[in-house]
């Protein structure tokens, strides 16, 4: 989705509300499915010859539990502050990755978005926080009961007379 920034390109000091949905139902990206179109509300803010964007993102997703595999569904929430710069405006910190270039008066609502969503997305997916995951041995749910494997705790000293067992 394009987002012109025209009515504050060339205005100091002047706001430019967002509310936008964005639709990414259906894209999977890092594990995390979108469920629901992610709701962007935030501000547009002109200050001497840069746009300052401050938003917050939010979204229903699906993720795969990385301890049971087994799928669930999570709101997500996640804020952001990012900078644009007009293509022609020349200053000393110009090798900066800081801030984005505006190439003419509209940016990619979609790509600024879905990057900044990407790095806040959890490292870890879990279902709950109390997730017991797999038996290593039978491959159990051990959330939906105990199995049959003999999981006690052993003395590493004595491995080596189980191998002549």
């Amino acid at each position: 989705m394009k987002f012109d920034l025209l009515p504050i390109l060339n205005a100091d000091g002047r706001r430019l509300a967002l509310d936008a949905q964005l639709d990414f139902v259906g894209c999977e990206e890092q594990g995390a499915v979108f469920l629901t179109p992610v709701r962007v509300t935030g501000e547009f803010l002109n200050i001497g010859g840069r746009i300052e964007l401050d938003a917050k993102a939010e979204c229903r997703l699906r993720y795969e539990c990385d301890r049971c595999l087994e799928s669930y569904e999570a709101d997500f929430s996640c804020s952001f502050k990012e900078i644009f710069k007009k293509e022609d405006a020349k200053s000393e910190d110009e090798q900066s990755a800081d801030f984005i270039i505006l190439e003419g008066t509209a940016i990619d609502l979609d790509e600024v978005v879905l990057l900044n969503m990407i790095v806040h997305l959890p490292l870890k997916h879990l279902c709950n926080e109390d997730c017991k995951g797999l038996c290593p041995d039978c491959g159990q749910n051990l959330n939906l009961g105990e199995c049959d494997c003999d999981n006690r705790p052993t003395d590493p000293r004595f491995d080596v007379l189980d191998k002549l067992l």
